[in-house]
């Protein structure tokens, strides 16, 4: 059945309304970000007074004109809404401006003083990682005795896997009109995946009860998980300035500025140590997962979480041990990314199985089969879950029919052994996928349960 999309005429034909699209009245005010050109260092002088002095300069806020928490974290409050005495990374907000035109407030912006007295910055998770910079206690999940079985391992390899990080691109940027109405009511239209939690920063920012409040979000222009709690951001400083001037204020990032104040899907560095015999059959396993989690708490934690959940992809290790640590660094705080830390996981263990079939030269497809979870025994994850209606193998013998894998295998290597720089890549894998769990191998539920 060919069922089309809600709004896919609005969308080709151009008739979607975006935060940008939306007609107010002549009240209109624009909102500008004056974010940290420093990645760490104390303010030692912030002189707003010629900006508040510009013609069509309706209000020029820092951290002193928020009546409410200066607080943005959505699950810890580590996240100022606006800098105080200290700025942790480049764009970081400090001042928000509200003018007539964006051009009033650009050139508001350049009256503003901003010194700065540099600290050291933590810039990369290596550095990280040697200045043990943790945002929280380490967490562990493990089954069995891992170091006595790598003992016993007739093979052993060690290595790491390094991911970078990843821009959402979203089509809209972060974007928020807020519209005043009876005494302190804001009503916000958000371009925003989490709404009611975009009510309570809100509320929060202001000190006002969350039923002053009215979020709308009627579509996103992407998200991606980069609209999960950093959307929160440009609605709190839209509010802030629609409070403050009792007219409708909106901000919407320039591109540029989007991708330099906003977080991306999280940098890992994924340790391990494995012990496997002559067939590929893995005995032992010892990851240790390293995640840059920027300047701020953000959702680092639970994205690690998953990760951690994730590392054994679709495979029954015995002997397994996950420790996962998320790390603080003078970078924008990264956040949620689809996949929400599942992908970094699943990458670590699969780069093993991979080493695994090259140290043997065999098919890394082999290597995988003979490790996949069982059905009535080997079902068991390192974090204690049984592994329900699994059907991998069935799935396995179904796809290596229908995908012909060994000829177009074959013939892979057949035009590699052949070609000096050009080269093909076949590769056939398993995963864990959070979003159709029932349908591979994993049924969610008690773990963590808002992430599964």
């Amino acid at each position: 059945m060919n069922i089309p999309h809600d709004s896919a005429h609005k969308h080709v034909s151009g008739q979607s309304v975006y935060i940008d699209d939306i007609q107010v009245n002549s009240q209109l005010l624009i909102g500008r970000i004056v974010y940290s050109k420093c990645a760490h260092g104390k303010i030692k002088t912030l002189d707003l007074e010629a900006a508040k002095k510009l013609q069509g300069v309706h209000a020029v806020l820092c951290y002193k004109d928020i009546p409410g928490a200066n607080q943005m974290g959505p699950v810890i409050h580590d996240e100022p809404c606006l800098a105080a005495d200290e700025v942790i990374c480049v764009g970081q907000a400090i001042v928000l401006i509200a003018a007539e035109t964006e051009e009033i407030a650009i050139a508001a912006e350049k009256l503003i003083r901003i010194e700065y007295e540099e600290q050291e910055a933590i810039l990369n998770l290596r550095t990280a990682i040697a200045k043990n910079s943790l945002l929280a206690p380490a967490r562990t999940m493990k089954r069995g005795d891992a170091d006595a079985a790598l003992k016993k391992a007739k093979h052993i390899l060690k290595g790491e896997l390094e991911t970078g990080a990843q821009e959402h691109w979203y089509l809209e940027t972060q974007s928020c009109l807020c519209v005043p109405g009876e005494q302190q009511e804001i009503t916000a239209y958000s371009s925003t995946q989490h709404p009611s939690e975009t009510q309570a920063i809100i509320a929060e920012v202001l000190g006002v009860g969350k039923n002053e409040i009215v979020v709308e979000t009627r579509r996103m222009g992407g998200g991606f998980g980069g609209k999960e709690t950093q959307g929160n951001w440009a609605a709190a400083w839209s509010a802030l300035l629609c409070n403050a001037t009792k007219r409708p204020v909106k901000i919407r990032l320039f591109r540029d500025d989007d991708q330099i104040i906003t977080g991306k899907r999280h940098p890992y560095l994924i340790q391990y140590e494995v012990g496997f015999d002559d067939v590929g059959k893995i005995s032992a396993l010892k990851f240790e997962q390293h995640a840059d989690g920027g300047c701020a708490t953000d959702l680092s934690l639970a994205i690690l979480e998953r990760a951690m959940l994730h590392a054994d992809s679709s495979y029954f290790i015995a002997n397994m041990e996950v420790i996962g640590k998320a790390y603080k660094t003078n970078l924008p705080s990264n956040t949620a990314f689809r996949g929400f830390g599942g992908p970094q996981g699943m990458a670590g263990m699969e780069s093993v199985i991979d080493r695994i079939a090259r140290f043997l030269k065999k098919d890394a497809v082999d290597v995988r089969k003979i490790n996949f979870y069982g059905i009535d025994k080997d079902n068991i994850t390192h974090y204690g879950q049984e592994v329900e209606l699994n059907r991998l193998d069935t799935m396995y013998e179904q796809l290596m029919k229908s995908s012909d894998y060994r000829s177009r295998r074959k013939a892979v290597d057949e035009f590699n052994s052949k070609n000096e720089f050009y080269k093909k890549r076949i590769s056939f894998n398993a995963c864990k996928i959070w979003y159709i769990v029932y349908y591979v191998v994993f049924k969610s539920g008690r773990c963590f349960g808002k992430y599964l």
